[in-house]
């Protein structure tokens, strides 16, 4: 029908920040849940991030945004909708979006953690955070807030215990930035990754 707008998943701008204020990049995610303890947002494969010369992610991912946590997590997916590892962020604790402002920003520590299902996990820029805490000045309860959190997601993938625990491994589909968030596959979607009752 001609003029009907159908509710999807509302679309939100995400910038990435460096503890000095330099801006890493922006994209745009799809806002799936949100709740006092995390903020769970879409981003399909093609995906622009705006960063230098940009490019188009090739995956589809879950971002994991927690207020009270020192990390973002990005779950990436495969062709089958299947998880292949998350790739944690180590962050500044962050201000949920409002309707005054709406909009994701987070400040990067430039420490990074890859975790897979099995156990595995990688550190990732421990070079970058060591020379980041002296050219940025980062004080002391940010350097220690950021090696926490780093310990606390490296127990967590060991035995793939919460955090990681509550990320989906099967995405249901590949498609819901399309979906009708008044519709029984839009609810039925999100049930099944365990993002609502």
């Amino acid at each position: 029908m001609a003029g009907v707008t159908i509710p999807q998943p509302p679309r939100i701008p995400v910038r990435k920040i460096k503890y000095n204020g330099d801006l890493w990049g922006t994209f745009e995610v799809f806002v799936l849940s949100q709740s006092p303890e995390r903020l769970v947002a879409w981003e399909p494969r093609g995906t622009y991030i705006r960063r230098r010369s940009g490019w188009a992610m090739r995956y589809d991912h879950l971002q994991f945004f927690y207020p009270q946590q020192w990390y973002v997590i990005s779950a990436d997916y495969g062709m089958n909708g299947q998880l292949r590892h998350c790739y944690c962020d180590v962050t500044l604790p962050w201000q949920p979006p409002t309707p005054t402002r709406w909009e994701i920003e987070y400040v990067d520590l430039e420490l990074d953690l890859r975790a897979h299902p099995s156990g595995i996990y990688t550190i990732y820029d421990e070079d970058e955070f060591d020379e980041a805490i002296v050219a940025m000045d980062y004080p002391d309860e940010v350097r220690d807030g950021a090696l926490q959190a780093l310990q606390q997601l490296i127990e967590a993938a060991k035995s793939w215990q919460a955090p990681f625990a509550h990320i989906p491994t099967q995405l249901p589909r590949l498609d819901l930035h399309y979906l009708r968030t008044t519709s029984p596959e839009w609810k039925l979607s999100l049930r099944e990754m365990g993002l609502m009752p």
